[in-house]
């Protein structure tokens, strides 16, 4: 066996070892890794802050009165600006009453 196969035979018999012991608790990891112990915390807040995005209705955006939303009338920072193709599924440019209840 050349010495390439056998580093890469040793390297992954030994894999599993440097990364055997994972204890998860509610938002913290902690990973025994090769080169010590590694510990992983996220957090991520109780409410979204733009969850009134969310909770839009089509006369809340709607300027010109017509019953949809096209791009012109959502705000820059709105969560629909973003994700306004998503929202509409038929992609003829404006969001219905009917494609926003099912973004929620």
């Amino acid at each position: 066996m050349n010495k390439l196969h056998l580093i890469s035979f040793t390297l992954l018999a030994l894999s599993p070892v440097a990364f055997s012991q994972t204890v998860n608790t509610s938002e913290t990891t902690q990973i025994e890794a090769s080169t010590g112990p590694v510990t992983v915390t996220s957090h991520q807040p109780s409410t979204l802050p733009n969850a009134s995005d969310y909770a839009v209705q089509i006369s809340d955006l709607d300027t010109n009165g017509d019953g949809r939303l096209s791009r012109r009338e959502i705000p820059a920072t709105h969560a629909l600006t973003f994700e306004f193709r998503l929202v509409d599924r038929n992609h003829d440019g404006y969001i219905t009453a009917s494609e926003l209840a099912n973004w929620k």
